[in-house]
């Protein structure tokens, strides 16, 4: 019998000692109980019971797994023994009110079975949350080829065109386009709910990860995983805090670099809608347009790291040649080698 108030937290982690170290601290500091924290190691620098014993207010299982992030997380939510999981990645920073939070929210709305706070990453200076459009320009264009949204509409014009955009993004509100990028426009109220968002530091049904487990097809990186997991989840929507707040460090180490993440994340969209019911409406067709005017837009901005994995993402989507979705077809997971030279 699982424990319903009681949270099991799942870290998977790879070769990033000192960052978990940190983040074991702040957990450490949580105000609300933390059940168990099942740590998923899959590097050569590993932790040690010395190591984490200091954290008095953490019950620590340490596990060992092969490189996959899908993989270790799985694995962690199938140990847990509590009704609820927190997922984290391993370079946040979770400040000690956050979880107790979410279990707040969770615990006022029944319909509630995945939520997050507002997942900030350093943008220069300013730690950014969205990243609202403020150019008519690339307004149009995005509404033109489809292009995903993450921040509201904050354009100054306000003629005839954009003012049938705004509307038109205003009665779908938080969707998933035809392309199946992601349409986060709306941030308003204390709360906001969307068909996606990262679960980096969210708490989420443990029966509803069972129901829809992170895809092992993916690369050991996982590039594109909580798209899968959202869109499987037997809920409407996840539910996003605006008044709770976790800090994404972003560390440089065992993290891909921008152009391989593009390459890979395009690939993972197409698989993802020639493999998930709760993309039906999405068509490959309107994937390809939308890889389109990010190629236009990486050749005007004379993006030249962009450009040939824009270009190669569009190529083998468009050849019908996406190495995941031949993977997942023959029950192989050894796509790595495959996903190279982007």
């Amino acid at each position: 019998m699982f424990n319903t108030n009681a949270v099991t937290i799942v870290i998977p982690t790879c070769n990033r000692k000192n960052c978990l170290l940190s983040l074991l601290g702040n957990l450490d500091r949580s105000t609300y109980p933390v059940s168990a924290v099942i740590i998923v190691d899959s590097g050569e620098d590993r932790l040690f019971p010395v190591d984490y014993a200091s954290f008095s207010h953490l019950p620590i299982h340490y596990l060992l797994s092969e490189k996959s992030v899908c993989i270790q997380r799985n694995i962690g939510i199938k140990r847990a023994e509590t009704s609820w999981v927190f997922l984290c990645d391993d370079d946040v920073e979770v400040p000690p009110d956050y979880l107790q939070q979410l279990v707040g929210h969770a615990t006022a709305r029944e319909e509630a079975g995945a939520i997050s706070g507002i997942f900030l990453q350093k943008e220069g200076d300013e730690w950014q949350g969205s990243y609202p459009v403020k150019s008519t320009g690339l307004l149009i264009w995005k509404f033109v080829f489809r292009l995903g949204f993450w921040g509201d509409i904050q354009c100054g014009s306000n003629n005839i065109i954009t003012k049938k955009i705004r509307k038109y993004y205003r009665s779908k509100g938080n969707h998933i386009a035809r392309s199946g990028l992601p349409v986060l426009a709306d941030f308003s109220g204390d709360y906001f709910t969307a068909p996606v968002y990262t679960l980096g530091a969210a708490l989420v049904r443990r029966d509803w990860l069972l129901k829809s487990p992170f895809d092992e097809v993916l690369d050991r990186y996982g590039i594109g995983d909580n798209f899968g997991v959202c869109l499987g989840f037997p809920g409407k929507a996840i539910h996003i805090l605006n008044r709770a707040f976790v800090y994404h460090h972003k560390t440089p180490v065992n993290r891909l670099q921008r152009p391989l993440q593009y390459f890979r994340r395009a690939l993972a969209l197409d698989y993802f809608i020639q493999t998930m019911p709760a993309l039906e409406h999405c068509k490959r067709s309107w994937l390809l347009w939308s890889l389109t005017g990010n190629l236009l837009g990486f050749l005007m901005a004379g993006d030249w790291m962009m450009i040939k994995p824009a270009f190669k993402s569009l190529l083998l989507i468009a050849l019908g040649r996406n190495p995941y979705y031949s993977a997942a077809k023959k029950q192989e997971r050894k796509v790595e080698p495959l996903l190279h030279g982007a």
